[in-house]
C-alpha cells in the first residue's frame, strides 16, 4: 500500500506543478518598489503607470537566463512603445482602433517569433489599450507616464533576471528535473498496464492501460521542453561559425538528456509491444535523478548503464550539438513564422481584427472603463494556459464575477486608501505570479479586485459602479473574442498539412543521409529537428485557437511521435555501416509519404487517395528497427484518426 502511495504521489508530483513562492517573492519586491515608490514621489496616477510595466514579469519565467535577459528588455520596450503609441492616438476613434489592432498584429507576431515562455500578446495589448482610452496628454504628461512604466518595467527585468546569481542554470535544470520524472511515471504506468503491480484486477490493470498513451504524451511534452530549454540557452544567433561549447554544467544536462532519449525510446518500445519494459530499479533512479537535478547536483549512474561521471562528457562532447536545430537569425525566425506551415499570421491577424472591433465598440457604447471590450477581446484569443477560447474566456469571466463579488463585499462600506491600495495590489499580483501556469480562473480573481483599486483611483465614479462596468465591460470583450475564434479559422488546415509534410520531408533526409554515408550531417539533422520542432509546436496551438475540439491534435499526435522517433533513431542511434541501396529505398518512400501529407490530415480520405494504398516500408539490410519506424510512420499518415487522450499543451508562465 505504502508502494501505492509513493507512485501516486511521484504521479501528482509531475502532473500538479507547485506554487512558486520564489517567484512570488520577487515579484512582491519588484511590484512593490515600483508602486510604492512612484506613489510616494508622484502619485498614486503615476503610481498606476509603473504597476503596468511590472506586468513584464509575466514573461520569461521558463526561459534560461541568457535568452531571458535580452527578451525581456525587447518586451519592455516593446511596452514603451505600445504605450506611447496608445497615448498618441487617444481621442480619436479611428486612430485607436488603426493603433491598437496594428500592435496587436505586431506583438503577437513578435512573440511568437521570440518564442517567450508567458501570456502571448495578452499583456502588450492591454498596456495599448489603457493608454489609448485614456484622456489625450500632452507629450510632456506622455513623457512621464512612460517613464513610470519604464521604471516598473525595469525593475521586473532585475527581478526576473535575480535567479541567475544564485542558480545561474535554474530555469533549465527544473526543465531536465521535470523531463526526468515524466518519463519515469511513464515507464510506471507502462509497468503497471502489463501487469507489475501485484494487487492489480483486471479492471485496474485495464484502467492503468487507458491512462498509457496519456502518460506517454506527457512524458513527450515534457522531454521535449527540456530539449527547447537547452536549445535557447546556447549563446549566439545567425548562420556562421559553429556554436561553442556550453558551460559544463549545461553539458552535463546536454549528456543526461541523450541518455533519457534513449529510456524513453525503451519506454516506447515496451508500451508498443515491441520491447521489455524499464526495470523498477531504472524507474527509482529516473525519480531520484530527478530530484539530484533539480537540487543543481549530477545524478548516479543508472543501474545497468555506463558511469555518467566518466562517460557523459566525452559522449556530449563528441555528440554536441545533435540533435539541436542550428541558430539561426531573426530574420530567419520571422521568414520561417510567416511561412505556410506556420500558424503565426492567422492567429496574429484574427487578435488584430478583433482587438479593432472591440476597440470600435468600446469608444461608441456608453461604457465606463472601454479598454477592457478590447482587451478582453485579446484575452479570449491570446493569454490562457494553452486552452480554448471559450475555456480562456469561461475562466475569465468565473475569475471577474468572483473579483467583483469579493471587491464589493470587503469595500462595500470601507473605502481603501492609497497605501491600503498599494499593499493589496502588491500582495495580490505577487500571489497571482506564484500560482501555476494553468491556474487562470485563480488568477483573474487576483487581478480583478487589484484592477478595480488602481483604476478607482483615477476614474472618479465609485469603486460599485466601476465594478459593474468591469464585469459588462470585460463580458462584452469576452463574447466577441469567442465570437471571432467561432466565424475565423485559427490555423487553416493547409497550413496544418504543410507542417507534416515539411516534418516528414526533413527527416526522410537526415535518414537517407544516415544510410548512406553512415551519419546524418550536422545541418541535416538539425534542419529536420527543427521541422519537427515546427510540428509540434503546430500541434500544440492547434487546439488552442479552436472554439469547440475538431480532434485535429489528435489526428496530429500519432504523426507527431512517429516523426519524433524515427528522427531520434535516425540522429541518436549510432553510427550504423553506409547502406546506399537502402538510403535510396528509405528516401524515396519518405518522399511519397511527404507529398501525400500535403493533400491532407493525417487519416483523412484525400491523404489515403494520394497514396492510392498504403506502400510498404522497405525493409532494411542492417537494423530492422528502420523498418519498423518506417512502417509506423506510415501506419501514422494512414490510418484514420484515433481517439487518443488530451496531451499537455503549452502553457502560461
Amino acid at each position: 500500500m505504502t508502494a501505492v502511495a509513493a507512485r501516486a504521489a511521484h504521479g501528482w508530483q509531475a502532473v500538479l506543478p507547485r506554487f512558486d513562492r520564489g517567484r512570488a517573492a520577487r515579484s512582491l519586491v519588484a511590484f512593490g518598489l515600483s508602486l510604492g515608490a512612484v506613489t510616494a514621489v508622484g502619485g498614486i496616477h503615476n503610481g498606476i503607470f509603473a504597476a503596468m510595466g511590472c506586468y513584464v514579469d509575466a514573461y520569461g519565467a521558463r526561459d534560461p537566463y541568457p535568452r531571458r535577459g535580452p527578451l525581456l528588455a525587447i518586451l519592455s520596450a516593446a511596452f514603451l512603445v505600445a504605450f506611447v503609441a496608445g497615448s498618441a492616438a487617444a481621442g480619436d476613434v479611428w486612430a485607436m482602433t488603426g493603433v491598437l489592432s496594428v500592435v496587436s498584429v505586431a506583438a503577437t507576431l513578435v512573440v511568437r517569433t521570440l518564442r517567450l515562455s508567458g501570456p502571448g500578446s495578452y499583456f502588450v495589448v492591454l498596456v495599448a489599450a489603457m493608454a489609448a482610452f485614456l484622456p489625450p496628454a500632452s507629450p510632456t504628461e506622455t513623457a512621464v507616464r512612460a517613464g513610470c512604466l519604464a521604471l516598473g518595467a525595469a525593475l521586473s527585468w532585475l527581478s526576473g533576471m535575480s535567479g541567475w546569481l544564485s542558480r545561474p542554470y535554474g530555469p533549465e535544470e527544473r526543465a531536465v528535473s521535470a523531463a526526468f520524472r515524466s518519463v519515469a511515471a511513464f515507464a510506471q504506468t507502462q509497468t503497471d498496464a502489463a501487469g507489475g503491480t501485484a494487487a492489480g484486477t483486471a479492471g485496474g490493470r485495464n484502467g492503468r492501460r487507458d491512462g498509457l498513451p496519456a502518460a506517454g504524451r506527457r512524458a513527450y511534452v515534457a522531454v521535449h521542453s527540456a530539449w527547447t530549454a537547452l536549445d535557447h540557452a546556447r549563446r549566439g544567433r545567425g548562420e556562421g561559425p559553429p556554436v561553442p561549447e556550453p558551460a559544463p554544467r549545461r553539458m552535463t544536462l546536454y549528456a543526461l538528456m541523450t541518455g533519457l532519449e534513449a529510456l524513453l525510446d525503451t519506454v516506447q518500445n515496451a508500451a508498443q509491444g515491441s520491447g521489455a519494459p524499464v526495470s523498477p530499479d531504472r524507474v527509482a533512479w529516473l525519480r531520484a535523478a530527478a530530484t539530484e537535478i533539480g537540487a543543481g547536483r549530477v545524478p548516479k549512474p543508472c543501474p545497468g548503464g555506463p558511469d555518467t561521471s566518466r562517460v557523459l562528457p566525452e559522449y556530449a562532447r563528441a555528440l554536441w550539438p545533435v540533435p539541436l536545430p542550428p541558430r539561426t537569425s531573426l530574420r530567419a525566425e520571422l521568414r520561417r513564422l510567416l511561412s505556410r506551415s506556420s500558424p503565426g499570421l492567422p492567429v496574429a491577424l484574427r487578435v488584430g481584427i478583433t482587438v479593432a472591433v472591440g476597440t470600435a465598440l468600446g469608444s461608441v457604447l456608453p461604457l465606463l472603463h472601454p479598454a477592457w471590450v478590447a482587451v478582453g477581446a485579446a484575452a479570449a484569443l491570446q493569454g490562457g494556459p494553452g486552452q480554448q477560447p471559450a475555456r480562456r474566456a469561461r475562466a475569465r469571466f468565473a475569475g471577474t464575477v468572483t473579483g467583483v463579488a469579493l471587491t464589493a463585499l470587503v469595500f462595500h462600506s470601507y473605502q481603501p486608501g492609497t497605501w491600503v491600495t498599494v499593499v493589496v495590489a502588491t500582495v495580490a499580483h505577487a500571489v497571482s505570479r506564484g500560482l501555476p501556469p494553468g491556474a487562470l480562473l485563480t488568477r483573474t480573481l487576483l487581478n480583478t479586485p487589484v484592477a478595480l483599486l488602481l483604476v478607482a483611483t483615477a476614474v472618479p465614479a465609485g469603486l460599485g459602479r466601476l465594478a459593474a462596468f468591469r464585469l459588462l465591460d470585460l463580458t462584452l470583450g469576452l463574447v466577441l473574442g469567442v465570437a471571432a475564434a467561432l466565424l475565423l479559422s485559427g490555423v487553416p488546415g493547409r497550413r496544418v498539412c504543410a507542417a507534416v509534410a515539411n516534418a516528414v520531408a526533413a527527416t526522410g533526409t537526415a535518414v537517407a543521409e544516415r544510410l548512406r554515408t553512415g551519419a546524418a550531417p550536422v545541418d541535416c539533422a538539425g534542419a529536420a529537428w527543427q521541422r519537427m520542432a515546427e510540428l509540434w509546436d503546430m500541434h500544440a496551438a492547434v487546439p488552442a485557437e479552436e472554439i469547440r475540439t475538431t480532434g485535429t491534435a489528435d489526428r496530429l499526435w500519432p504523426a507527431v511521435l512517429a516523426v519524433r522517433r524515427l528522427l531520434s533513431w535516425t540522429v541518436l542511434g549510432g553510427s550504423p555501416r553506409p547502406d546506399p541501396t537502402g538510403a535510396a529505398r528509405a528516401g524515396h518512400h519518405v518522399r511519397v509519404l511527404a507529398e501525400a501529407a500535403h493533400t491532407g490530415l493525417p487519416g483523412s480520405p484525400a491523404l489515403r487517395r494520394s497514396l492510392a494504398g498504403p506502400p510498404r516500408a522497405p525493409e532494411a539490410a542492417h537494423d530492422p528497427e528502420l523498418h519498423r519506424r518506417l512502417a509506423d510512420l506510415t501506419e501514422a499518415l494512414v490510418r484514420p484518426a484515433s481517439t487518443a487522450p488530451a496531451g499537455d499543451a503549452t502553457t502560461e508562465g
